[in-house]
């Protein structure tokens, strides 16, 4: 796929390539990069998830599995598959799965977000983070989450954004150059300097917002977190009439 045809600065198996090379260090140098703030914000998106007893649920681009291992932590008896391109993420997802002996409330697969294996209406909820500016076809991904969702089930994207405010914005880009330097520290080579390139090209929130109605989610909304710089956003696929 040519970048005219993509919404990604590189290609998904690029983007695979990548992940599998920084998996090692992946968690530590999230902690480092956002200061410890990502456990919270995954947190507060699976507080917007609202998961429930005996649900199923689905997280696209599981990475190292924690927005599972969330959901496992606010809700008993619930079900969820974590779906990642990069084999080597998922080694370390059911590696952390096994060390907490999750049983089989947890399966962790390689999958593609564009064409997800799953029956229609399988879900009651579908949530990821810091994956949707990295999917190759965006708005074909969403279609595939709607497909995928039950009438009533809910999105909840977390995802990295380029601050609005000008002040907010200045201390990004101060802060931004060191984002390469402590990934090269951890061993992370480019791919932090790709994380904020990424994120400088990646829609506005608005535009993410458009997205979602344009799929045909419903109730669809977007809070900002830490100043902008993350946002969590979420929507509904209607109820059956």
């Amino acid at each position: 796929m040519s970048m005219e045809d993509r919404d990604t600065l590189i290609s998904a198996e690029k983007n695979r390539e990548m992940f599998d090379r920084i998996a090692k260090n992946y968690d530590v140098a999230n902690r480092a990069i956002s200061m410890g703030m990502d456990q919270s914000w995954r947190r507060k998106t699976i507080e917007l998830l609202k998961p429930f007893r005996g649900g199923r649920y689905l997280d696209i681009g599981t990475g190292t599995g924690d927005l599972v291992f969330e959901i496992l932590q606010q809700s008993a008896n619930v079900l969820v598959d974590g779906i990642d391109p990069s084999e080597q993420m998922l080694a370390i997802a059911r590696a952390k799965a096994a060390k907490q002996s999750v049983g089989d409330a947890v399966s962790f697969f390689a999958a593609d977000a564009v064409n997800l294996p799953m029956e229609g209406e399988t879900f009651d909820g579908i949530v990821s983070g810091f994956c949707f500016r990295n999917i190759e076809q965006r708005k074909k991904a969403l279609e595939e989450m709607l497909r995928v969702l039950k009438p009533g089930g809910r999105l909840v994207v977390l995802e990295a954004t380029y601050p609005e405010n000008a002040l907010v914005r200045l201390g990004y880009k101060l802060y931004a150059p060191l984002v390469p330097v402590i990934g090269k520290i951890l061993g992370g080579g480019s791919a932090y300097q790709y994380l904020v390139d990424s994120i400088e090209e990646f829609l506005k929130p608005e535009g993410v917002v458009a997205l979602f109605r344009e799929v045909g989610f419903h109730d669809v909304q977007c809070k900002p977190l830490t100043f902008g710089s993350v946002a969590i956003f979420s929507g509904i696929k209607k109820a059956a009439e």
